[in-house]
């Protein structure tokens, strides 16, 4: 999976915060809170090819069951994909 648009991951106290640069400023207008798991998520994608393989990632990583794993990344995919900021193939 490839990062289509410019972003960059701070983490502010406890918050974690994907702060949109570039031309990704015109496209999305506001920050985007993560969780601690989809700041985890964020930070596999590029060295991932599938869903499964992060969801893997996922399951190596917390504790959940295989099946929560891949629940939760393909919603985090589906949700940066809607929002056009990934490329999933």
């Amino acid at each position: 999976m490839k990062i289509k648009k410019d972003m960059i991951l701070r983490k502010i106290g406890s918050d974690i915060i994907l702060v949109p640069v570039g031309n990704a400023i015109k496209d999305h207008n506001g920050l985007f809170m993560l969780t601690e798991t989809a700041c985890f998520l964020w930070e596999k994608l590029p060295e991932c090819n599938s869903v499964e393989e992060l969801a893997q990632k996922l399951f190596d990583e917390y504790e959940v069951t295989e099946e929560q794993a891949l629940a939760d990344t393909m919603e985090f995919v589906n949700n940066l994909s809607e929002l056009d900021i990934i490329d999933r193939n």
